[in-house]
């Protein structure tokens, strides 16, 4: 899986037609007032990646399994905005907001582990199998020329 960037788009999406209409007719230009608060969650989310110390994407990305939870947050503060929407606040939202806080505290606490931004990338644990840091006689070792360099002449290559 990938991270992917969140737009206001997105979070409207989940609002039926009628919902949406409501919207429209209580702020106009409901996308833009909504991009406030879905930046505010996208960096929440981030912050909770960093806190568990798990690497994080390019800026204003989420990985793509914690999109729904960004989603709830910022569709959950959204509603609560503003008080004439409480037909809108379903008990069903507020628990996918609950659930996606929940989600949060596990990742910041390393209890649920999110997909790395890259590939190739691991989790922060233990890198079994990886090279020895001591010399062990079996290595090769280099010529005492290319070890030490005096103070005016470079290592020979």
């Amino acid at each position: 899986m990938a991270w992917a960037t969140i737009s206001a788009d997105e979070v409207l999406s989940e609002f039926t037609p009628q919902e949406k209409t409501i919207l429209d007719g209580i702020q106009a230009g409901t996308a833009s007032s909504l991009a406030g608060i879905l930046t505010r969650a996208i960096n929440e989310v981030r912050g909770a990646i960093a806190a568990g110390n798990y690497p994080v994407g390019a800026s204003a990305t989420v990985p793509d399994g914690l999109a729904s939870d960004v989603i709830a947050i910022a569709r959950w503060r959204f509603l609560i905005a503003f008080p004439a929407l409480k037909n809108l606040q379903t008990e069903a939202r507020k628990q996918a907001f609950t659930d996606a806080q929940a989600k949060l505290k596990a990742i910041s606490k390393q209890e649920f582990a999110v997909e790395s931004p890259t590939a190739g990338v691991q989790r922060p644990t233990g890198q079994w199998n990886s090279e020895n840091k001591l010399v062990m006689r079996t290595h090769p070792v280099p010529p005492a020329s290319t070890q030490f360099t005096g103070p005016n002449q470079e290592a020979n290559s």
